[in-house]
């Protein structure tokens, strides 16, 4: 009914274009620019990159690029230095008077001499060299416990490698097993965007006054330019999040363009993150069991700077998860103070939470992704029961920004020459911001301007980072 309401208010209706569009003006003059410059300088003019362009700032913006000749890269990537390894075959009541047993598990990990743990905390001694048999690798093991007990475990249980204890004379050495980093296989994307006018457009003077950064214009093709300019950081941000690998197993792109050439798509952040799970409320305790388990094992970061993506949605989810950890009863009260301001009649409730500090030493901070909430995914996504928002706008990405070994975990990559690159296509009419060419492209009366980009986002550590979707 509200909606019908508003309709009788509307004197016509927004038009959506979908032919070619037209063409830039004092916009286009202020980007003269090189190429390496102008992105971020149209981020800027197109609003505040920090928020509503994040991950194109965090990375791009702030310097945090790599370059590279090619479209595909590789990097390595390193997990811990130790690791669990999975019991192949259950165990019953073994190892009973302090007697040697065997044990199957499922990779070669165990050194001899080593002292190994199982999760109920049963400690033992590798007293041989491990054996290959079907279906892994068989140890003899020694129960170090003084008494005559047995030992039981269930296949699957996770085993870890602790230290090597031996006799006080006369013993002999071991060996040390080690990690080597592995290796990181994406690709870079190729962006493009492309508008034109025809005949006089960019001297076409509206009835409505549009304020643009400011600056206020009667001239239309301001105003579109300035729409143009804001699809252009959009699809560009789109790319780094939610783009897609797209070589199969033998690398080939099955994609094709109009000129039958391959489309490379790289990963996005989201397909980077392998740690994912889900919620329907958000709660403190959520919160601090999935960030334990994902940035567990990150101490190494030179400064840790975890960062929350999230829209609207999100941002009250995780502020009413804070406050409902402060109402129980495991705090103290909290000075109201903090959530309300002025006085009498102009009383102010309101004061949220931004961050959160994880007993493990990481500082989660939140930062707004518009993106989730109007974004292209969020116009399709089903709604939130509660508050109608779209369940895009809960959608929950932490980020490891933190530097290792002098580098930021997360950066921009881009195909060297080809990083921005921006042109026009000049007929009858030359584009504003491109004057000083009397050379002509075609007999077309009008122009048309091109954007083209090589971008991809690399995270080294995409083991530190992790996505949570709303189920709600």
């Amino acid at each position: 009914m509200a909606a019908d309401n508003l309709k009788k208010l509307r004197l016509y209706e927004d038009k959506y274009n979908a032919e070619g569009m037209t063409d830039e003006n004092s916009l286009a003059n202020a980007l003269l620019t090189q190429p390496d410059v102008l992105s971020p300088v149209l981020t800027h003019l197109a609003g505040r990159e920090d928020k509503r362009f994040p991950l194109s700032f965090l990375t791009e913006g702030l310097g945090n690029i790599k370059q590279i000749q090619d479209i595909e890269y590789d990097f390595p990537v390193m997990g811990r230095l130790n690791k669990a390894v999975a019991l192949a075959q259950g165990i019953s009541a073994k190892g009973g008077n302090h007697t040697r047993f065997k044990a199957v598990f499922a990779e070669k990990w165990f050194v001899r001499q080593y002292i190994i743990e199982s999760p109920a905390g049963e400690q033992m001694r590798v007293q041989e060299d491990p054996v290959e048999v079907a279906g892994g690798w068989e140890y003899t093991l020694q129960l170090v416990t003084p008494t005559a007990t047995t030992f039981s475990a269930t296949a699957g249980d996770q085993f870890v490698q602790l230290f090597a204890p031996v006799a006080q004379s006369g013993s002999r050495g071991n060996e040390s097993n080690w990690v080597a980093p592995s290796k990181m296989r994406n690709q870079i994307s190729l962006i493009r965007k492309s508008y034109r006018y025809e005949g006089n457009a960019p001297e076409r003077v509206v009835n409505v006054e549009f304020n643009i950064g400011g600056r206020t214009t009667k001239l239309w093709y301001d105003f579109e330019e300035y729409q143009h300019m804001l699809r252009w950081k959009e699809e560009a941000e789109y790319s780094l999040w939610y783009s897609r690998y797209n070589r199969d197993g033998d690398g080939v792109i099955h994609l094709k363009d109009d000129n039958g050439k391959g489309i490379p798509l790289g990963s996005g952040a989201l397909e980077q993150i392998p740690n994912t799970d889900s919620y329907s409320k958000l709660t403190a305790n959520k919160l601090k069991n999935i960030v334990r388990d994902a940035l567990y094992g990150a101490s190494d970061a030179q400064q840790m700077n975890i960062v929350l993506f999230t829209g609207l949605g999100g941002l009250e989810e995780f502020d009413s998860a804070m406050k409902d950890e402060l109402a129980s009863n495991t705090y103290a009260r909290v000075d109201g103070s903090h959530f309300i301001s002025g006085s009498g009649r102009n009383m102010e409730l309101g004061g949220f939470f931004t961050s959160y500090k994880h007993i493990d030493g990481h500082t989660i901070t939140v930062r707004h992704l518009p993106l989730l909430d109007n974004g292209a995914r969020a116009l399709n996504s089903p709604k939130h029961p509660t508050t109608g928002l779209p369940l895009e706008s809960y959608r929950m990405i932490f980020l490891d920004m933190s530097t290792y070994d002098g580098e930021s975990n997360i950066k921009l990559v881009s195909q060297k020459g080809r990083e921005f690159v921006r042109w026009a296509v000049a007929g009858a009419t030359v584009p504003p911001g491109f004057q000083g060419n009397a050379l002509r492209a075609n007999d077309v009366d009008g122009a048309s301007v091109h954007f083209m980009k090589s971008s991809g986002i690399a995270i080294r550590r995409a083991t530190n980072c992790l996505h949570l979707e709303c189920v709600a």
